[in-house]
């Protein structure tokens, strides 16, 4: 026994309980962190599974994000051109589309319900005798087998389905309406949407937030330019060929290409089908021909026309774009598809900014943004809603 201060003596410490004391604080910490990585794991998990649930309402509310950049880069630019205050541009814009598609159909609507019809019939009469054509032979009996079968199976479950449409709060109509109207608010008041978003994060991150969704704005807007250009030029170009090849329905036909072109790559061969067929009801050299010009137009597009475009408003690499398509049309159908492209591009953007350059790189946090500041001139500062 060792005499301690004060005349009382205590039994030494043996040298596994000192050393249980002294690993207290190690292994707290590393309860804690453990503690950490399970709540976060579970915090992520939960959002996953509500962002799997609301796949269908998310992927509409991008749809919205994606027309409002649009919208309010149109504005912005006649805001800078004209001077004029911006929601008064952006309310030219609307009144000038509305007056647009009304005068559209109000002069070639009948037409173009007719002419629909025409090509819904010819592409009908077409597929069935391709179809018989197919099942006279030996090995194309097969391969119709399948297929019809398949379509069986997905006919089977069209009235369970065509009830869940009808019966559903918002339908394909409704859905349409609660993107546009969801465009114009955002479109009108980015800035509210904004600065909402940015509350959600912690202070000291508000200022790269903030340039975070200014530049995915920017991408979005410049990926729609770039596709509004794409569309347009294919649109012209192949709606000539076809009126020079005498092919019937050729503005028909060209709008339909022009359309499909929206989604790169797989859209431009979807967007061939249809004319392809309807020239094929005429004779197989005319069909020929048809492809051969979807083959020289998508080529000038790719290789003269994509890159003047891509100068000004950027590109995303082919891999990538098609890899896009196919896990997000896969996971979440025809509207995964079509928005695949340029969720990409946002998810590029925010993937450098937040990850490379402020994780990897340390790029500075910039400034923080003022919220009771008034519109800015700029686009780009408030092209991204949130």
């Amino acid at each position: 026994m060792r005499k301690e201060r004060g005349g009382e003596s205590h039994p030494p410490l043996m040298p596994s309980q000192a050393q249980q004391r002294s690993a207290d604080p190690a292994i707290g910490e590393r309860l804690a962190a453990i503690e950490r990585i399970l709540r976060t794991t579970a915090i992520a998990a939960f959002l996953l599974l509500i962002a799997w649930l609301l796949r269908d309402v998310l992927l509409l509310g991008f749809a919205a994000v994606l027309l409002a950049c649009l919208l309010h880069g149109v504005a912005s630019f006649l805001h800078r051109r004209t001077g004029i205050g911006i929601d008064w541009t952006l309310a030219f814009v609307l009144v000038a589309l509305a007056a647009l598609f009304g005068g559209l159909i109000w002069w070639r609507g009948t037409d173009m319900i007719s002419q629909a019809q025409q090509l819904t019939d010819r592409l009908s009469e077409q597929v069935a005798r391709l179809w018989q054509m197919a099942s006279n032979d030996a090995w194309g009996a097969g391969i119709s087998g399948s297929v019809q079968r398949s379509i069986e199976s997905v006919t089977n479950g069209l009235p369970g389905l065509a009830t869940g449409v009808v019966t559903s709060t918002l339908g394909i109509g409704g859905s349409l309406l609660v993107v546009g109207v969801t465009a114009i608010c955002l479109a009108a008041s980015p800035r509210v949407y904004v600065n909402g978003s940015l509350r959600l994060l912690p202070r000291g991150w508000r200022p790269r937030g903030h340039e975070v969704l200014r530049e995915t704005g920017q991408a979005l807007r410049h990926w729609c330019l770039g596709q509004f250009i794409d569309m347009l030029v294919v649109t012209l170009l192949i709606g000539t060929g076809l009126f020079l090849l005498g092919v019937p329905l050729a503005l028909t036909l060209a709008l339909i290409a022009g359309l499909f072109n929206f989604v790169p790559y797989i859209g431009a061969l979807v967007g061939a089908v249809p004319a392809i067929l309807v020239a094929l009801a005429q004779s197989s050299t005319l069909a020929m021909w048809v492809a051969v010009l979807f083959l020289v137009v998508q080529t000038i597009e790719g290789n003269l026309i994509a890159p003047i475009v891509q100068k000004r408003t950027g590109t995303l690499p082919p891999a990538l774009t098609i890899v896009s398509q196919t896990v997000l049309g896969t996971l979440f159908g025809v509207l995964g598809l079509i928005l695949a492209t340029p969720f990409m591009a946002m998810l590029l953007v925010a993937v450098r900014m937040i990850y490379v350059e402020t994780v990897l790189e340390g790029a500075p946090k910039g400034d923080a943004p003022k919220e009771d500041a008034p519109h800015e001139a700029s686009p780009g500062s408030e092209a991204a809603p949130g």
